[in-house]
């Protein structure tokens, strides 16, 4: 196995560079579209030296083996996983930040290692010929990058491993220098930039002239569209809190889901206004809220089973301190009484606390 190296490199003033990627080559098929699953690990693991496979926590890039860092801290973690998602939004690829129970993943490392000036470095994978990489962003919580910039280190690194290469327009992800914008997957071949050579050639030459990339375009092959899923033909429910019901504010309670026809779930994602609360993997799929401020939420849940196929729940609204316009009396309050025969079934699971964004 041949590796080489791209990098996000830092300096001390001006833009800062981002990711040495070390190329990875195999004489394998070029995968067909088919739906992608990226786990962003900010809890940090303990990584060992081998062929690339993020199931079993080992790593081809040797001076990665050891115990890597955990993010840290909560001010930022949800604010980037939610821009690493929005840099992914235009393909079928789910964007987690809780480890599956099965099927193949791309992992990315995210914790303050200290890499001198690095921040950030992945194999780079021709075709994604080698399923389950393991790819690093060198970030904390609260390190002087905003979630934005993160991001942008993550989604690069995890690009690699599917095989795009740094280019030379600014405005797309796959510059190797962080400006400090907001950059895309751009849809137009740009130059790339050969740091030595150019590795996945024939990859690029699939969508654009010698010597040029459209990520938009590979990422596109790779993975095919987002698919828009119908909650109508959902496998998954919300069973508390109930749609429409009324909450006190500040008051603890759950969210919990479950499958409608039993079947497990290698991930659960919960999204409240369309913000990616976090993943569960393990039955029954519960997310523990400290208590909300005032306003009107809406929450649905996405599952994906084993085979990679995803099904989105239908919504629900929560009234936090505020009154249902539609509540004849089938609703429940937590805090007071049912309104009239109807149970609340706030169960006491315990996960991690996070914070709801209030819709406006």
């Amino acid at each position: 196995m041949f590796v080489a190296l791209s990098a996000w490199m830092l300096a001390s003033v001006g833009p800062v560079a981002i990711d040495a990627a070390r190329p990875l080559q195999a004489e394998v098929p070029v995968l067909a579209a088919s739906r992608g699953v990226v786990f962003v690990n900010f809890d940090g693991a303990e990584l060992f030296f081998g062929q690339d496979d993020a199931r079993d926590d080992t790593t081809v890039l040797s001076d990665m083996a050891g115990e890597f860092p955990a993010y840290g801290g909560t001010s930022q973690r949800a604010a980037t996983l939610q821009a690493v998602r929005s840099d992914f939004a235009a393909y079928d690829l789910i964007v987690v930040d809780s480890r599956p129970t099965s099927g193949s993943y791309t992992m990315a490392m995210v914790g303050p290692y200290e890499a001198g000036n690095v921040l950030g470095i992945a194999p780079l994978d021709c075709y994604d010929s080698f399923p389950n990489n393991i790819v690093f962003a060198f970030h904390g919580d609260a390190d002087g990058y905003t979630s934005t910039a993160q991001a942008n280190t993550i989604s690069q690194e995890v690009a690699h491993s599917f095989g795009l290469e740094h280019v030379a327009d600014q405005r797309d992800i796959m510059y190797p220098v962080s400006t400090g914008g907001d950059p895309a997957f751009l849809d137009l071949c740009v130059a790339i930039v050969p740091s030595p050579e150019i590795v996945c050639g024939d990859q690029h030459e699939a969508h654009c002239p010698a010597g040029e990339q459209s990520s938009h375009r590979e990422l596109l092959d790779r993975f095919g569209p987002s698919v828009p899923l119908d909650p109508a033909e959902a496998v998954v429910e919300i069973t508390a809190p109930g749609d429409g019901d009324e909450l006190d504010i500040d008051v603890p309670f759950d969210i919990v889901a479950r499958s409608i026809d039993g079947r497990p779930f290698a991930n659960v994602v919960l999204f409240v206004d369309e913000a990616n609360i976090g993943g569960r993997t393990q039955s029954p799929y519960t997310w523990r809220v400290d208590g909300l401020p005032e306003g009107i939420y809406g929450a649905y849940v996405i599952a994906i089973d084993d085979s990679g196929i995803m099904s989105r729940s239908e919504s629900i609204e929560i009234f936090v301190g505020v009154e249902n316009p539609d509540n004849d009396g089938g609703g429940c309050r937590v805090g007071d009484a049912p309104h009239g025969d109807a149970p609340c079934w706030w169960l006491a699971a315990l996960s991690g606390a996070w914070l709801l964004r209030r819709r406006r």
